[in-house]
C-alpha cells in the first residue's frame, strides 16, 4: 500500500514586496501523522493552522537558506507552537518533552532567532525541545519513513561552507525534490533521477526554460510544480501556465498558497 502523502503549499511568492492573497515561500509534506516543513516564510504558521493543519504534528524542519522570503516566519512558527501548548492541554500533552528538529545551514541566524524568542513572554519556555543542526551535502534526516538529501546548490556561490540547498525527499518509493533558490536548474540536477514530483522556483528562472530543459533531459519527472514565483507568474499566472503547458503537457501545475497535494 502507498503512503498517503500530502503536501500544503503555504506560501508560494518569492521575495517580492506583500502581494495580495500570497505569502513567502514555505510548504509542508504530511506523511504517516507527522508534519516536516521546507522553509518558513512569513505568516506560514497562521496559513497552515487556520488551514487546518494540526502544528503539534511537526516533527522537523528544514531551511533551503537563511534569506528572509524563505525564514521570516521561523520564529513566529516555534512561537506558534510553544502558544498552542500554553492554550490546549491536548497540544501540550503532545509537544511536551519533544525534540523539533531544525536543520539550517546558518547556525549565526539561528543563534539571532533565539535572541529574538527570549524577549517574548516567559523568555520562551517551551516544553519541547529544539535542536538545531547545520548541515552539508548528502543524507541529513532518515526516520519514520523520510529521508532527506541536501545537495548545495550556487545561489549563495560555490564556495564551501555552503548556505543554500536543494532537497530530495524519499518516503517509500515515492520521491519529492525542492528546488530551493538555485542559480541553475542544473544544480538539482542531481536529485531528479526517477522524481515523482519536482518542486521548482520561478523567481529567478523563466517557466519556458525550465520546461524545456527539462524536456531535453531525458530526466523523468513524474509531476512538475511551480513555486516561489517570480514577476512573471505573479503578473500573469495563466500565461505562464499556458507556456509550461505546450512544452511539456498538463503534469505541469503553479502552486498558489494554501493548494494542496496529494502523492
Amino acid at each position: 500500500m502507498k503512503n498517503n502523502i500530502t503536501i500544503m503549499f503555504v506560501g508560494t511568492c518569492s521575495g517580492t514586496e506583500p502581494m495580495p492573497g500570497r505569502h513567502h515561500t514555505s510548504f509542508i509534506i504530511k506523511n504517516q501523522g507527522r508534519l516536516y516543513w521546507f522553509d518558513a516564510g512569513e505568516c506560514c504558521s497562521h496559513t497552515a493552522h487556520v488551514a487546518g493543519m494540526d502544528l503539534p504534528l511537526t516533527e522537523a524542519i528544514f531551511v533551503s537558506h537563511t534569506h528572509m522570503d524563505h525564514i521570516g516566519g521561523l520564529p513566529n512558527l516555534l512561537w506558534t507552537l510553544n502558544k498552542l501548548s500554553n492554550v490546549s492541554q491536548d497540544a501540550l500533552h503532545r509537544l511536551e518533552d519533544r525534540v523539533i528538529e531544525v536543520f539550517i545551514p546558518d547556525l549565526d541566524v539561528w543563534d539571532g532567532i533565539l535572541k529574538l524568542l527570549a524577549g517574548t513572554e516567559g523568555r520562551f519556555q517551551t516544553p519541547f525541545n529544539l535542536q538545531a543542526k547545520r548541515y552539508e551535502d548528502g543524507v541529513i534526516y532518515d526516520a519514520n519513513g523520510v529521508r532527506v538529501i541536501a545537495l548545495h546548490n550556487g545561489h549563495l556561490g560555490h564556495t564551501a561552507p555552503f548556505k543554500s540547498f536543494s532537497f530530495r525527499v524519499e518516503i517509500g518509493q515515492r520521491s519529492i525534490v525542492y528546488s530551493g533558490d538555485v542559480e541553475s536548474i542544473e544544480d538539482c540536477e542531481p536529485l531528479l533521477d526517477d522524481c515523482d514530483m519536482l518542486l521548482m522556483e520561478t523567481g529567478h528562472h523563466k517557466v519556458e526554460d525550465v520546461c524545456r530543459w527539462l524536456k531535453n533531459s531525458g530526466k523523468c519527472i513524474g509531476q512538475l510544480i511551480f513555486v516561489h514565483h517570480g514577476r512573471a507568474v505573479l503578473d500573469n499566472h495563466a500565461r505562464e501556465l499556458g507556456k509550461a503547458n505546450e512544452i511539456l503537457g498538463e503534469e505541469v501545475s503553479i502552486a498558489y498558497d494554501g493548494m494542496v497535494v496529494q502523492l
